[in-house]
């Protein structure tokens, strides 16, 4: 298998086959958009005082979830390259890197909830 044989990948949610020339309904793009969401959110989570310190800004974790998402998909995209296991795609590490920014707004948005919920409180 040829690591390069589709270097642009899936942008949709339909390929073609270039057997028949019909239109196959593929679901990789939205696998890889939802695959980095809960990792985001995992690591911002288990890591909130070492990223961001004491103060959560939206602007920050916009910039934190995107070169955390952008680097652990292009570390995935290079082992696929070097061990050959897969092929490298473009389209998978813009989607992986979106998904992680979703996940960052997720995790900015259910934090400043609970932010909320506390100040209520006291």
């Amino acid at each position: 298998m040829n690591p390069l044989s589709d270097v642009w990948g899936v942008w949709g949610i339909y390929t073609y086959n270039s057997v028949t020339g019909q239109r196959v309904l593929t679901s990789e793009c939205i696998e890889n958009f939802l695959l980095f969401m809960p990792y985001i959110i995992l690591i911002f989570w288990n890591f909130e005082e070492k990223i961001f310190g004491k103060k959560v800004y939206i602007g920050k974790i916009v910039l934190e979830s995107i070169k955390i998402a952008f680097l652990s998909s292009l570390t995935i995209e290079l082992l696929q390259l070097l061990l050959r296991l897969g092929t490298i795609q473009i389209s998978d590490l813009f989607f992986n890197t979106v998904g992680g920014l979703v996940g960052g707004i997720i995790y900015f948005l259910v934090n400043a909830g609970i932010e909320r919920i506390r100040r209520a409180d006291i």
